[in-house]
């Protein structure tokens, strides 16, 4: 014989007449209420840049076609050529450099050069350069922000607010964590009910399948929209959020620090000559350790800053398996030579935290990496969706009957 349902408040039969469930129930509402345009922005936005680089290809492919060919220039060559044409610009960094000048001879695609104006260090808007690496000709210099994607990511990661913005993104982040978390508690029904909780019912009401739709779209989407916002956290306070990583998966901070601080130049006399782009990049693949050469070339900005290089292990989720390796920027000795997959496991649940965020840990070629990057692309859109059913009905419940009695009483 089953016991009978407990009458009073309780969380297995009865949980909306808790006194705790209420309370969390207003914290969501005002949450909800405070964060409805940032869910609506963020969410949006976040959907279009899930499939960036196929747009970014569609719209510059014509522009950026090269035709391979022996190459006849070098890094050096390259990046005194670019900045002597833009006064006032330095170069940061050298991106997609590909294999083909060490086993072929020649590129079969652009590099792209990052520059920051030396009026602005901190600026976000880089300069965006891209060059043919065999013959040195520009296909496109552009800012970063000045096309559609560009103001897409920008308002996405920056809130067009540059890096203040990018802490007001976090804060909002951190709000939209504690949105979901509220929101499942809000959402349990009870044990008699909660199956019926769980699926979209046609409605005689039109306010009840506005509720349900709430609900129901929470409920399935609250894991996903609580992963997305704690890496969104993560981008704006990357130490407030590894650290505890770190400290509960039992690492070290201090072994965990070494995967992202960067080495110093080793000691050198005033005057002392900096080796070349190429003979950096030489050096920086001499110890990869296995991993493919480095794609991206760091720049020193300063006679003591340094030459770095990253490069990343064959992985089905992107970013995930890296070798980071620095090497001085007069001598070309090595400082730094990592490989994260040895690194402690907090630093390794972190990585995946690009590819949690923007839908690509399943790949991003493929049918089964494109179902995974169209799924992240509804979950883009549910915040947008839970705001404006959130709103109707704060609307219909709070504000609707007191509007139609002042009306009233002003026509009377």
């Amino acid at each position: 014989m089953q016991p009978a349902p407990r009458k009073g408040p309780s969380w297995l039969y009865a949980p909306q007449r808790v006194w705790l469930r209420r309370a969390i129930f207003q914290v969501h509402l005002w949450l909800g209420i405070i964060l409805a345009a940032y869910s609506i922005v963020i969410g949006l936005t976040g959907a279009i840049l899930i499939f960036n680089d196929e747009i970014q290809e569609a719209v510059y492919s014509h522009e950026l076609h090269m035709e391979p060919s022996p190459r006849q220039t070098t890094f050096a060559t390259i990046l005194s050529s670019v900045e002597a044409a833009r006064p006032g610009w330095k170069a940061a960094g050298i991106t997609d450099i590909g294999e083909g000048a060490t086993t072929r001879g020649y590129d079969d695609k652009p590099i792209l050069i990052t520059m920051r104006a030396l009026s602005n260090l901190k600026s976000t808007n880089l300069r965006y350069i891209y060059v043919d690496p065999n013959t040195g000709r520009v296909l496109q210099d552009r800012m970063r922000y000045s096309d559609f994607m560009g103001f897409v990511f920008h308002l996405h990661l920056y809130l067009l607010l540059d890096r203040n913005g990018l802490a007001i993104s976090g804060w909002m982040a951190l709000g939209l964590l504690l949105l979901c978390v509220s929101g499942i508690i809000v959402w349990w029904p009870g044990v008699a009910r909660w199956t019926a909780a769980l699926v979209l019912r046609k409605r005689s009401s039109w306010r009840r399948f506005n509720w349900d739709m709430h609900s129901v779209t929470g409920f399935w989407c609250c894991a996903a929209l609580t992963a997305v916002s704690l890496t969104g956290v993560y981008f704006a306070f990357p130490l407030y959020v590894a650290g505890p990583i770190v400290k509960l998966t039992g690492g070290d901070l201090k072994e965990a620090v070494k995967y992202v601080k960067q080495p110093k130049a080793l000691p050198f006399k005033p005057g002392t000559p900096m080796i070349t782009p190429d003979q950096a990049l030489k050096a920086i693949n001499a110890n990869m350790d296995g991993a493919p050469p480095s794609f991206y070339l760091q720049l020193p900005q300063t006679p003591d800053g340094i030459y770095g290089g990253i490069s990343y292990y064959p992985s089905t989720a992107q970013y995930t398996a890296a070798r980071r390796v620095a090497v001085d920027p007069h001598t070309g000795e090595l400082l730094m030579g990592l490989d994260t997959r040895k690194a402690p496991l907090g630093v390794r649940i972190v990585q995946y935290f690009y590819s949690i965020h923007f839908g690509t840990f399943a790949g991003t070629k493929g049918v089964l990496a494109y179902t995974v990057r169209a799924v992240w692309v509804l979950l883009g859109i549910s915040p947008a969706l839970l705001a404006v059913t959130g709103l109707i009905m704060y609307w219909n419940r709070k504000l609707r009957a007191p509007l139609q009695r002042l009306r009233a009483a002003r026509s009377v």
